[in-house]
């Protein structure tokens, strides 16, 4: 029963962990908690812990087959490419509008995003190879310490939530934190902060557009076979 009680703690810590490094959902988060979108924003994290989720479903059950396929990971890299550049440039777009009364801001992005702000962090999530391959990490080395669950329906939904509670857990530290902030930034450090997430979140674009090339036209290894 201890070693069921570990593997719970353990999942919490390492998707709250997995969230750390700087990548388009957390500049996401970041971007919209700035803007004062707090619901959005929550949103968004929620949707993102539930792609996280979902990636440590697959990793616990094994698709690592169909991950190993180059075209498949090229696709997925395509995608999230896309996505990223998409976001980038709507970030953008919103430098320009911090100079504009915040009231208006807020009414404006609450009309026209909060409905998709869920499907945003979950699709952001979902089009992430990098989230299985370090799923099956984790995974990997808490079976090797005999730290697991039986494959039995409750253990793995319990599974699931604990994976996006970690998660939001991260993603609602970072909001508060920005929203406690919110006092040093003003119009003119807004619209830098905005303008440079959006540059970052391009700059993220291209990374994955190279990686899609090289699986998809140079022979390149996925990320699962390197780790075989």
């Amino acid at each position: 029963m201890s070693s069921i009680l570990f593997f719970y703690i353990a999942s919490f810590f390492i998707s709250f962990f997995l969230c750390i490094p700087i990548g388009p959902v957390n500049i996401e988060v970041f971007h919209t908690a700035l803007k004062r979108l707090r619901s959005q924003a929550i949103a968004i994290s929620i949707g993102a812990g539930i792609g996280d989720a979902i990636w440590a479903m697959c990793a616990f059950f094994g698709i690592s087959p169909f991950l190993k396929s180059r075209v498949m990971e090229g696709v997925f890299f395509i995608i999230t490419s896309a996505i990223t550049a998409v976001l980038g440039a709507f970030a953008l777009k919103d430098a320009h509008l911090v100079e504009k009364k915040e009231e208006e801001i807020v009414t404006k992005y609450r009309l026209r995003r909060k409905r998709w702000a869920a499907l945003k962090g979950l699709s952001m999530v979902l089009v992430n190879p990098l989230g299985i391959v370090s799923w099956m990490i984790g995974l990997s080395f808490l079976r090797k310490i005999n730290i697991y669950i039986p494959l039995e329906l409750r253990y793995e939904v319990l599974f699931f939530l604990v994976v996006v509670a970690g998660a939001f857990t991260y993603f609602m530290l970072i909001i508060t934190i920005t929203q406690k902030m919110k006092h040093v930034f003003n119009p003119e450090r807004a619209h830098k902060i905005i303008r440079f997430l959006g540059y970052l979140l391009l700059l993220f674009s291209l990374y994955f557009l190279f990686n899609a090339v090289k699986l998809l036209f140079f022979n390149g290894q996925s990320y699962i076979q390197q780790i075989s």
